[in-house]
């Protein structure tokens, strides 16, 4: 009885005229390979077969994800409607896909858009994700089942009760640890082949870059203005495409920067003001907003890493799930732009010992402040723990990568390993800082 079989051909065994996709009608494997061969030509069955007729040993055969050689049969295992045959030589070049790997992402291997040879270049992808939160939970979610080589993940917060009802790498139980400690966990388990690196880092203009050198992609899940230009200058320096998003309350938007291409995000918002733009802290955001715009991050993550053109170069998709519009708004570089125009300048910036910024007010509005230091270097958690149990707090989280201590009026630090901390209920900037100098006193 015949079955009607799809029979995927990779470029290298097409003369590298792309891969190829062969719907045939075969009985067996056997049956198959002869029919493909007929429409395939010479060179095929060279470079496929033995002289005794049969598949060379650096040929890798797969039935739904599964080698042949691992079921009875050989070549004369019966296919049965629907089947997806590949074929895969040693010599392909790239991640060589186990048949573990075509197993578990099958599912996407069968699309035209990725197929088996984007599936190896996404094997091979390393992406750096800048924000653990309500963007950059779904993103690394999905970039990591997707099954990219390398996600590294960077985020200087940790992790509160009101990031529960939309951050779904968190639970009740990592309330107070660091946002990327508690996401490199969760996203081991969901695929242990994938190498996680988390970076308890702040996103500044002096760090921006040692946080994505050597990324073939950057996805932007931030929610501070300064460190989406910083990341922006660093992306264009680099040479690294950048994917955008932001949202807020009903509201959210994407963009693709190619650097030196296309629009960058200086050129779509040249004047933005930290002190003026609104946070989801004060006008709220619904997590669906936060799953489509990840959604589509990833897809135009993908779609650069297999090398088809992303759909968003020089536009921005403005989405409202008030009325569930999506609207694309052609966007133009502009050469007048500071960061990547003709009139760019790489102006040297004065470094001071610390940077000090205001957030929202968290625990029932309390002032709320980060301190980074320009040059973040290692500390010694444990003397800060020393340090926090002298001056009268009780240290309540403690991980890896940072700790978080109270006190008995409810003042709130959390460290990072990198230096960077949060500070929950100091008066102003100085009290904060203050603070912050009290905590690092050797350690």
């Amino acid at each position: 009885m015949l079955a009607k079989v799809e029979f995927v051909v990779p470029s290298v065994l097409n003369k590298g005229q792309g891969e190829k996709k062969l719907s045939i009608e075969g009985s067996d494997l056997h049956d198959a390979f002869v029919k493909v061969s007929e429409q395939m030509g010479d060179d095929f069955r060279r470079r496929v077969f033995d002289h005794n007729g049969k598949p060379r040993s650096l040929i890798n055969i797969y039935i739904n994800g599964k080698n042949i050689r691992f079921r009875s049969g050989g070549t004369s295992a019966q296919l049965n409607e629907g089947d997806s045959i590949y074929i895969l030589p040693a010599v392909a070049g790239g991640t060589e896909l186990t048949s573990e790997e075509l197993q578990r992402y099958s599912r996407q291997v069968m699309l035209e858009e990725i197929g088996f040879e984007g599936m190896e270049k996404i094997r091979s992808a390393k992406v750096c994700v800048v924000g653990a939160g309500g963007i950059g939970n779904p993103v690394s979610t999905q970039l990591v089942a997707m099954g990219v080589n390398k996600l590294r993940i960077v985020d200087r917060d940790v992790i509160e009760v009101t990031n529960l009802h939309r951050q779904h790498l968190y639970t009740d139980d990592d309330i107070g640890r660091v946002k990327v400690e508690a996401a490199a966990e969760r996203l081991c388990k969901l695929n242990p082949t994938v190498k996680i690196e988390p970076v308890p880092a702040s996103v500044t203009k002096y760090t921006a870059e040692s946080l994505i050198n050597g990324f073939d992609i950057v996805i932007d899940a931030l929610d501070s203005v300064d460190a989406r230009y910083a990341l922006n200058d660093a992306c264009i320096k680099h040479d690294i495409p950048l994917i955008y998003a932001g949202a807020l309350g009903m509201l959210g938007s994407v963009c693709t920067i190619l650097p030196n291409k296309t629009a960058c995000l200086c050129c779509m918002f040249p004047e933005l003001n930290e002190e003026e733009m609104p946070a989801c802290s004060t006008e709220g955001v619904h997590p669906s907003i936060l799953y489509l715009v990840a959604g589509v991050q990833v897809s135009e993550a993908v779609k650069i890493i297999t090398g088809r053109e992303p759909a968003l170069a020089n536009k921005l998709l403005y989405i409202d799930l008030n009325d569930l519009s999506f609207e694309r708004i052609q966007m133009s570089r502009q050469e007048e732009c500071p960061s990547c125009g003709i009139a760019r300048k790489e102006s040297k910036v004065v470094a001071n010992e610390l940077m000090i910024e205001e957030l929202c007010g968290r625990d029932r509005g309390k002032r709320t402040w980060t301190v980074t230091p320009t040059e973040p270097a290692s500390i010694n958690l444990s003397a800060i723990i020393n340090n926090a149990e002298s001056l009268g707090y009780n240290v309540t989280t403690r991980g890896n990568l940072g700790i978080t201590a109270v006190n008995s009026g409810r003042m709130s630090v959390s460290f990072l390993s990198s230096g960077a901390a949060t500070i929950v209920g100091a008066k102003d900037k100085e009290d904060a800082v203050k603070i912050y100098k009290t905590f690092v006193e050797d350690s």
